[in-house]
This record gives structure tokens, C-alpha cells and sequence, in this order.
């Protein structure tokens, strides 16, 4: 069994259970997401080393920041290609990297919808 997308629990803790900013947060990665795998998927049709460690980088901090380590690894894996220049394997770390951003936008789809619901407990 793979491990979950995200990690929920240290995301709403770190975000102190706010449903706002855990909506703000969630909804901010969805709109800046594909961005990140469009720039990652040309810059490897390219061979764009430069370009694929830069948005490589950038969705690993997001996705890290969401406590969300698959999508981040897979997004290191391309980062490091980037930094190689080898792109004999940049298709499988992308094809992993999409099953990956895939499960994360379903899991925080799921997650946003759970706090969109709440009552403002202020």
C-alpha cells in the first residue's frame, strides 16, 4: 500500500486547525500546480536542464510545505535529473510525478472540502 498523498494531520496542525488558511493554502497549490508540471513537463521534452531544476525545486517546496512527501520526492527526482543533465529516466520520474500530483489533488481536494463545510469557530 503506498503512503498517503498527504500527511492530513501534520498539515492541519501546522496550519493550528484553521479552515481558512487550510482552504487558502490548499486552493493557492491547486491554482499553482499545473503551472509547476507544465513548465516540468516542457523543460524535460526540451532536455531544459536549468528550467527543470527550477520548477522541479519549486513544486517540491509546495509540495512540501503540504506535508505531502511523495509528490515532493518525485519532484526531487526530477530536480536532481535537472542538476545531472541526464535525461534517460525524466520520462518515468515524470510519469511517477503526475501519478503523484494526481493522488496529492484528489487528497486535498477531499481535505478542503472537510473544512469549507466548518462554522468560523471564532
Amino acid at each position: 500500500m503506498p503512503s498517503p498523498a498527504v500527511d492530513r494531520d501534520a498539515l492541519v496542525e501546522l496550519l493550528d486547525e484553521n479552515a481558512d488558511v487550510i482552504v487558502a493554502i490548499i486552493d493557492s497549490f491547486l491554482d499553482d500546480c499545473p503551472n509547476y508540471v507544465k513548465a516540468i513537463r516542457e523543460a524535460v521534452e526540451n532536455e531544459d536542464p536549468e528550467t527543470l531544476k527550477q520548477e522541479a525545486h519549486g513544486l517540491k517546496g509546495a509540495a512540501g510545505s503540504l506535508r505531502a512527501e511523495p509528490a515532493s520526492e518525485a519532484a526531487q527526482v526530477l530536480e536532481e535529473i535537472g542538476h545531472s543533465g541526464d535525461f534517460s529516466e525524466a520520462e518515468t520520474a515524470l510519469d511517477t510525478l503526475g501519478k503523484e500530483i494526481d493522488r496529492l489533488k484528489d487528497d486535498l481536494r477531499a481535505l478542503r472540502s472537510e473544512y469549507r463545510d466548518e462554522p468560523d469557530n471564532t
